[in-house]
């Protein structure tokens, strides 16, 4: 079978500032029919912080510690409507909530994955949300954009479908939303500036992020309007609506985990010719091909890869910031004493190495 991610913007899941459960209802009915269709869906919600506010008559969460408290009374309404709903066409749901600890660790990154599978194995709908009441700002995922697409990387899905209140992505000046775009540019970039609707996270730039995301695992993404009839079927059916965003060719999927599944936490400036070794060739990155470190972290973190010309890619390194910097620029024969043991001559291993100027994005 088939997986379609969809999420739900808090301006189409509520209607008049209230939780729109005939639009909950109909979304089942449509996800019942796509089973017969060999799909199967994750949705991906938002909502939890609005609904919990109304509930309390509060206008607006500010501090964090407010929208957590609002997402804790809020979420268990939400999968009220979503069992609700889904029990109307005989199938049962369940509650993933994830923060990006969960995609940035490997082994919860593939714990998450595995109960995703079980759930599809026994016909339940996952109904995705961020753990907003535990989440720090250090573990945030921050919007449900972003989260959709990751939670496409864990399920593997085959096409992500983000539902907003419009129909699509415009660039300026055009009267019609953009009907395939290939390559996420910088005029592209600009044109998604700005933030979304009120009580809601996102806007057309994190979109353009998630899309991002998941064109570089060679998972499709559609932005289409969720006030069109019968949306999720007619994107599965892959009708022309909204705007699709092209895969590149599907990368390993660790790989794709290194690219989006953790924060960058360093970044590595490259000698001109490192990049022909670790691009070209397919080459491990060697300190002799580091010029300079730029922040503070530990062996084992995700790192920015760029030379003068920008970024090449993102990997894990086996030195710390402060090891890095010691032997920045020396051959392999010299950094065991200058560290003052044993160690393996590569800086980032390839395989460990994910590389994104070959990708989508210009």
């Amino acid at each position: 079978m088939k997986t379609l991610v969809v999420k739900i913007g808090t301006s189409t899941l509520l209607k008049n500032g209230e939780l729109n459960e005939a639009f909950i209802g109909d979304l089942a009915r449509q996800i019942a029919v796509l089973r017969q269709e060999n799909w199967r869906a994750v949705i991906v919600t938002s909502g939890a912080v609005r609904v919990g506010l109304n509930v309390i008559g509060c206008e607006r969460a500010v501090k964090l510690a407010e929208k957590q408290a609002a997402a804790a009374i809020g979420q268990s309404l939400l999968m009220r409507a979503y069992r609700r709903a889904f029990g109307e066409v005989d199938l049962h749901v369940a509650q993933l909530l994830l923060t990006r600890a969960d995609t940035a660790d490997r082994r919860r990154f593939l714990n998450a994955r595995h109960t995703f599978t079980q759930l599809f194995k026994w016909n339940v709908v996952p109904v995705v949300n961020e753990n907003d009441t535990v989440s720090t700002e250090e573990i945030r995922v921050g919007d449900n954009d972003t989260l959709a697409a990751l939670a496409a990387l864990v399920c593997e899905a085959d096409r992500v479908l983000l539902l907003s209140d419009v129909d699509g992505f415009y660039l300026p000046q055009k009267s019609q939303p953009e009907a395939q775009i290939a390559q996420i540019t910088p005029e592209i970039e600009a044109a998604a500036g700005g933030a979304g609707s009120i009580g809601a996270t996102g806007g057309m730039r994190t979109k353009i992020e998630a899309a991002r995301i998941a064109t570089r695992a060679g998972i499709e993404l559609v932005i289409a309007s969720g006030a069109e009839p019968q949306i999720a079927l007619k994107i599965a059916r892959g009708e022309a609506l909204g705007t699709k965003f092209l895969p590149t060719t599907r990368i390993r999927a660790r790989k794709s985990w290194i690219l989006h599944g953790r924060r960058v936490e360093g970044v590595l400036q490259l000698h001109p010719r490192a990049r022909a070794a670790l691009v070209e060739r397919g080459s491990s990155l060697l300190p002799v091909g580091i010029e300079s470190v730029e922040g503070n972290f530990a062996a084992g973190a995700l790192v920015l890869v760029r030379d003068q010309n920008g970024e090449i890619g993102r990997g894990l390194t086996r030195f710390s910031s402060g090891e890095l910097s010691q032997v920045a620029g020396k051959k392999s024969g010299e950094i065991g004493a200058i560290l003052g043991r044993e160690v393996a001559p590569a800086a980032i291993h390839r395989d460990d190495f994910s590389i994104t100027t070959a990708l989508s994005d210009g």
